[in-house]
């Protein structure tokens, strides 16, 4: 009977891996000095050597009989599309869109329509994630909430305090929705939204009013003391203390103008904030 012996040759793929990196990614070989500095000597095939695939197939590696062969003959190369660069958010892929939001239009109306768009066109498995300013957008409107009503309560704590009563805090403090009326209309008639410098100026909007209602109820309770009732000290207290509060009011009116007309470059970042701080005091 005829015997038909078979020897296989093979390379291993840790052997395959390290030649190709070495011939096209170059290994470190040395270091060398030159003023003052440490540079890499990297060794590796030379650019017209290796410009395309089929340079590569065109490689010797040692097989397991410590031979050399073409690694076209162990392997076999497949072309496809990639990705040059993977990134990665959270230990998941990602890619980064970025855009600028149009003029007139807010970032939350962008955010918005981005995401309507993502449940109709992204499949199943992927989800967008809100990064960068978009992510500090969001998180700093919630804080701002939190924020508006931590300043309240405190503010009617200080005024129980001061005014030795529960009734006369929430009477100065009756004033705030006004003012925060007023804001949102002088933002929307000036065509601006409702950003971080928008709301800046609500909470700075808030401390002004505040004051006023002080010095109109803290006066009001001084004419009651006097022995008037509550109709004849408003009618006495009003117009007496209608002075200081239209000189402070009038005042900030007028410094925040410059910056609500936007002049100069840069200023439509602080437009908001003037235009809410204004229309709040006006109303």
């Amino acid at each position: 009977p005829q015997v038909l012996l078979a020897l296989w040759v093979y390379a291993t793929v840790d052997g395959i891996g390290r030649v190709i990196q070495a011939m096209i990614g170059g290994v470190r070989a040395g270091k060398y000095s030159r003023g003052g500095r440490r540079y890499d000597i990297r060794v590796n095939l030379q650019d017209s050597d290796r410009a395309s695939s089929a340079d590569i197939s065109r490689i010797f590696v040692r097989n397991n009989r410590g031979e050399l062969i073409r690694l076209s003959e162990v392997t076999k190369i497949l072309e496809k599309p990639t990705l040059l660069v993977i990134n990665r958010k959270n230990r998941e892929r990602a890619v980064g869109i970025f855009a600028n939001v149009l003029p007139g239009k807010s970032q939350t109306e962008a955010l918005g329509a981005l995401e309507s768009l993502a449940k109709s066109v992204l499949p199943d498995g992927y989800r967008i994630v809100l990064a960068g300013s978009s992510k500090t957008f969001q998180e700093s409107f919630r804080e701002f909430g939190w924020a508006l009503l931590l300043g309240v309560v405190i503010a009617y704590m200080i005024l129980g305090a001061q005014f030795n009563s529960f009734v006369h805090p929430f009477t100065v403090l009756l004033a705030l929705p006004f003012s925060l009326s007023g804001a949102l209309i002088g933002l929307w008639v000036m065509g601006l939204s409702l950003n971080m410098m928008s709301v800046i100026g609500i909470l700075l909007l808030m401390g002004i009013v505040k004051k006023n209602s002080i010095l109109l109820v803290d006066f009001t309770n001084q004419r009651r003391g006097g022995g008037l009732n509550p109709t004849e000290a408003l009618l006495e207290a009003c117009p007496t203390r209608l002075r200081p509060i239209l000189m402070t009011s009038l005042s900030t009116v007028a410094g925040a103008l410059p910056a609500a007309l936007a002049l100069g470059p840069g200023a439509e970042a602080r437009a908001p904030m003037a235009v809410a701080v204004i229309g709040g005091i006006l109303l």
